[in-house]
């Protein structure tokens, strides 16, 4: 299973275009970061941080789109049928190697933006609570920039997980990689691209049960979230962890 596993991871993270485009956003998201006062810095790393998730769903997606075209494009599901135990093997290898491969992508991202903010002022200030940030200014918290950032690297590797088995599911229904980047890119990017319409009417709290805003928590903290949506999104996640992975295998059985 473990080498299984390697294979897959290498074959999403090692593609030339994959590499190409995921340098090009690690050097975007170094230079994003600009010297201003301490308290200025750490809250344009949390704003930059959710400003960059369209770049992040377009690396996973494009590692997710192509997870069963190989397979289905050259005949090889057929095969992969047929042996003993190739069938649940390639699912649950897949599975893990999506949620590794999107979560190295993510927190790349994301430890390139606090790497770049840190080393402005020598990895001070780091006690710093939230509620002296711009970006946290009506939150109230008194979360610490390390605590925040700590909590972050969890769920964004929460998020990175949910998404995976949507991409794979997505992924294990087409023939074509481009139906699961595009669907799998909205379900992702609507939060992100209706925030503004949905906070003019009022609903602005409801986006802390959408996926986005949960792996992004800062968002929660920002716009103080309730722990009723929080609740929403844990029922959402438990639900999609539980069907999603049962739906790709059956999927991925009958596909010829």
């Amino acid at each position: 299973m473990g080498s299984l596993i390697k294979l897959e991871l290498k074959k999403m993270l090692f593609k030339k275009r994959i590499l190409i485009i995921w340098m090009g956003i690690l050097f975007l998201s170094f230079i994003s970061i600009r010297a201003f006062s301490m308290e200025e810095t750490y809250a344009d790393l949390f704003s930059k941080s959710y400003g960059l998730v369209p770049f992040m769903g377009i690396l996973m997606f494009m590692i997710f789109s192509g997870a069963y075209t190989l397979e289905y494009n050259s005949n090889m599901s057929g095969i992969i049928k047929t042996t003993k135990n190739g069938r649940k093997s390639i699912v649950i290898a897949k599975s893990i190697a999506s949620v590794i491969g999107a979560s190295i992508l993510n927190l790349s991202i994301f430890f390139t933006l606090c790497l770049s903010a840190f080393t402005k002022f020598k990895f001070a200030g780091l006690d710093i609570p939230l509620k002296n940030l711009w970006y946290f200014g009506n939150s109230e918290s008194d979360i610490t920039v390390i605590q925040m950032i700590l909590i972050m690297t969890f769920t964004i590797v929460l998020g990175s997980f949910f998404f995976a088995q949507i991409g794979l599911f997505l992924s294990s229904i087409s023939n074509s990689a481009a139906i699961p980047f595009v669907f799998g890119g909205l379900i992702m990017g609507l939060p992100y691209i209706l925030e503004g319409f949905v906070k003019n009417m009022g609903l602005g709290k409801y986006l802390g049960a959408t996926p986005l805003w949960t792996m992004m928590s800062c968002q929660l903290i920002r716009y103080k979230i309730p722990m009723s949506m929080i609740g929403i999104f844990i029922v959402i996640f438990i639900g999609a962890m539980t069907i999603l992975p049962k739906l790709t295998y059956d999927s991925f059985m009958k596909n010829n």
